[in-house]
């Protein structure tokens, strides 16, 4: 039988079973804010007799009323379900408000509400109490979030002409308020509110937190007599929460030199929080380790105090890095700056920890010529990790999730490894350039000779990618010439169905060695060529385009360029600098080793990922594949043990995404990194200055290209200008004829395989993307890292 109170008059039994927006109203009264009469009817359904709620409507002469839902899964501190059940407003008259309370009940089950319930409560059990309550004569009305979002120590009062269910419902965009105290941020122009309103609105939000005892989202309207009146009160819910920062490393960062160097190239943009609470946070143990056991670190560090995320976007703690300058002979700040940012760091300043013992900087030699000198040991320690690492996907969700905490200490170890062989390739390659450096007063000279000595090494993991694409395409062609130019839609059909022995076993070959590398594939929402044929295509058809294959573009031996570089010396020392040159490309050959392994472990976890996801979509656990990529990887486990209020803040995240993937930072910063959004370049300018790192001069037609959208457009001879490299852009280096970046260094991947082909290239130039654009004849010098405008586009080109 139905049961009727008045909104003040709820008994404490019924309070957790009449729905957050009833319990809210009957709590901001108790608090003594002015809220307008109210009824409520609980205990009921589709069938239930609602004569007494009629006659209470008659006797308490309500007049015009509003009929609102308020379910028990409604307006909670997890979900809000606004929007889901039925509201009426303005209505009067007993049959018209009855049959108003009869389909907010029956809203209960309509399609819209079941599809929520599904997707963020699971079905859970839901009841139905309805408000009816009078209208306010509202001048204007509002909501007013306690915690403004971005704003720290302020009050959001949103405000509009009339009744607020406008700004509600998203038909009328609102006026804001930003209150601190009695402060006004800034009164909006044609101001609905007086500033004394705003305040007493942004005081209100205050009080309501404090007495509630949690952020709050209120509901308000300022009746005909100017008096305050409230129509709602309900948490901020979790996806309310969620902010561009959300994920920032929680340090004291005032002090601290950021870079996007290096890591800007392993990850460059935004990253999802499963990339970040996984392979970042890999990244960032196996960095600490080496720290640690070279004795840069008297202790074990909290996560992120080497790699870094702000705003989602990956950066290099250098003032960590500092570390090692005092701590161990031979370090400097400066050779820090140079072997991770591959320059000095000019305005930032050094570490203020102090200097260790002359006897405890000697004894830290002996771990880090380990270290340094350890490239086996790191190559054999990816095998093991490689022998190790098991995964059997053919079971149960909460079993994957299990395996996938059981195995990742091997994607930790994995970045450990690899972090020594890069150490071990860094120090060969620099023993090698101090050596050389006397002998060569031409330093340009030098940077270009090395890099040709350091080209066409056997067994190179990467170089070999874009070798077998170019077997493939060659056998495709044998096949049938008209694939040169074949649209996606013609490649997956010829695949499918006319591919003959040789192009499938080819097409086979390249995907068992190489299926799991791909564009951006050390975020773990990228699939790789194996499960991605779109971007496979894409990679492929630039290849098909140019008939590729390795023997096309010109070669200079890498033994001219090593001759060169020993010409200076005889005897003992001549033997001692070729010792150095084949240690220098042996860590190269261990660094590319150790990167693809990487790689590889991660594939396991994306594919792990992968199927827990499509596990959790069929159970209602998730609403899409793609949402899972938007936790933590503390909160997928969460998740699985029902905390299923997460799934809001997934969604939140992801709107966020796109957002987050447009920012762009400094080089380096001192403090917390913040985007900027200007470019920095003299528009007026001709010249950019980078650094060479493959030999040789390009002109052409510069493309730019953000993305595999704008890689797609590559048109045979064309410069390709991007903000970074990594193996996946490699397909594409058999039609461009020249590469400038943003950043990069002369052992960064892509780079490694653009002199394997002989490509011009030209890093670490600032703002290229903006100063180039795309249709602009330009040169590029990757013996001097000039990069010349000849000519700008016209006008109407795009970027």
């Amino acid at each position: 039988m139905a049961k009727i109170f008045n909104i003040e008059d709820i008994p404490q039994e019924y309070l957790p079973l009449v729905g957050g927006k009833a319990r809210g109203l009957n709590s901001l009264i108790k608090f003594g804010f002015s809220v307008p009469q109210a009824f409520i009817i609980t205990d009921v359904d589709e069938n239930s007799d609602l004569s007494e709620a009629a006659e209470k409507y008659v006797r308490d002469t309500y007049g015009e009323v509003s009929v609102r839902s308020s379910a028990t899964l409604e307006d909670g501190k997890d979900f809000s379900a606004a929007g889901q059940f039925s509201t009426y407003l303005n209505i009067e008259g007993t049959d018209t408000v009855i049959n108003a309370v009869k389909s907010c009940i029956a809203s209960l089950h309509n399609a819209t509400a079941q599809k929520y319930s599904k997707v963020f409560l699971r079905s859970a059990d839901c009841r139905m109490t309805v408000i009816v309550q009078k209208m306010v004569k509202a001048k204007c009305a509002g909501v007013i979030f306690s915690r403004a979002p971005m704003r720290p120590g302020y009050v959001l009062v949103e405000a509009v002409p009339g009744l607020g269910e406008s700004l509600v419902s998203g038909k009328m965009s609102a006026q804001q308020y930003r209150v601190r105290g009695k402060q006004i941020e800034k009164m909006p122009k044609d101001a609905v509110l007086t500033p004394e309103q705003a305040i007493a609105l942004g005081e209100a939000g205050k009080k309501a937190e404090k007495l509630f005892g949690q952020p709050m989202d209120l509901e308000w309207a300022i009746d005909e007599n100017d008096n305050i009146q409230w129509l709602q009160a309900r948490p901020i819910t979790i996806g309310e929460s969620v902010t561009m920062n959300e994920l920032d490393c929680d340090i004291d960062a005032t002090k601290v030199v950021y870079t996007t160097g290096n890591i800007g190239e392993v990850m460059p943009g935004a990253v999802t929080p499963l990339t970040i609470s996984t392979n970042m946070l890999s990244l960032d143990w196996g960095v600490m380790k080496t720290y640690e056991e070279i004795g840069c670190l008297d202790e074990e560090l909290p996560p992120y105090h080497f790699i870094a995320p702000y705003y989602n976007h990956m950066f290099f703690n250098m003032t960590n890095m500092y570390a090692a300058a005092h701590c161990i002979y031979g370090f400097t700040k400066e050779s820090t700056d140079v072997s991770i940012c591959g320059m000095v760091l000019k305005d930032m300043p050094d570490s203020d920890m102090k200097d260790k013992s002359p006897l405890v900087k000697l004894k830290n030699m002996i771990p880090f010529l380990r270290l340094v000198l350890g490239g086996d040991r790191a190559v054999n320690g990816m095998k093991k990790v490689i022998s190790e690492l098991s995964f059997n996907l053919d079971c149960g969700k909460d079993e994957i999730y299990q395996q996938i905490l059981d195995n990742f200490k091997y994607l930790k170890l994995a970045h450990y490894y690899h972090y020594g062989a890069s150490y071990y390739s860094g120090g060969a390659s620099a023993m090698l350039s101090s050596t050389l450096d006397p002998a060569f007063p031409d330093k340009e000279e030098l940077t270009s000779l090395i890099a040709g000595a350091l080209t066409q090494i056997d067994d190179f993991e990467s170089a070999d990618i874009l070798k077998n694409l170019g077997r493939l395409a060659i056998k495709m062609l044998d096949q049938d010439p008209s694939l040169a130019t074949a649209s996606y839609e013609e490649l997956d059909e010829y695949f499918a169905s006319r591919a003959n022995a040789e192009v499938k076993q080819a097409y086979n070959n390249f995907m068992e060695r190489h299926g799991y590398r791909g564009i951006l594939e050390n975020e773990l929402m990228n699939m790789p060529w194996r499960d991605n044929r779109e971007s496979f295509y894409t990679s492929l058809k630039s290849v098909l385009l140019s008939c590729a294959n390795t023997k096309q573009r010109e070669e200079t031996p890498w033994t001219e360029y090593a001759d060169r570089l020993l010409a200076p010396f005889k005897g003992a020392k001549k033997k001692s600098v070729k010792n150095s040159l084949m240690k220098a490309r042996k860590g190269v050959r261990y660094r590319e080793f150790t990167k693809s392994r990487t790689i590889m472990v991660l594939d396991q976890f994306k594919q792990a990922y992968r199927k827990l996801s499509n596990m959790m979509v069929e159970e209602g656990m998730l609403p899409d594949v793609e949402s899972i990529y938007f936790l933590t990887q503390d909160e997928v486990g969460r998740l699985l043990k029902g905390e299923q209020s997460l799934v809001k803040k997934a969604m939140a995240r992801r709107r966020l995404y796109p957002q987050q993937k447009e920012l762009k930072f400094p080089y380096a910063a001192l403090g917390v990194p913040q985007p900027i959004s200007v470019a920095q370049t003299d528009p007026d300018a001709t010249v950019l200055q980078g650094t060479p790192v493959s030999r040789g001069i390009a002109s052409g037609i510069a493309r730019v290209v953000a993305d595999e959208r704008d890689a797609a457009l590559l048109q045979k001879g064309e410069i390709m200008v991007a903000h970074y490299t990594d193996i996946g852009w490699s397909p594409y280096y058999s039609i461009i004829s020249g590469l400038v970046t943003e950043i990069g260094s002369a052992l960064s991947h892509g780079v490694v395989v653009a002199r394997e082909y002989a490509l011009p290239t030209v890093v670490n130039t600032p703002d290229a993307m903006n100063f180039i654009h795309t249709g602009d004849k330009i040169t590029i010098d990757g013996n001097t890292g000039s990069v010349i405008i000849d000519e700008r586009a016209e006008q109407t080109e795009t970027k």
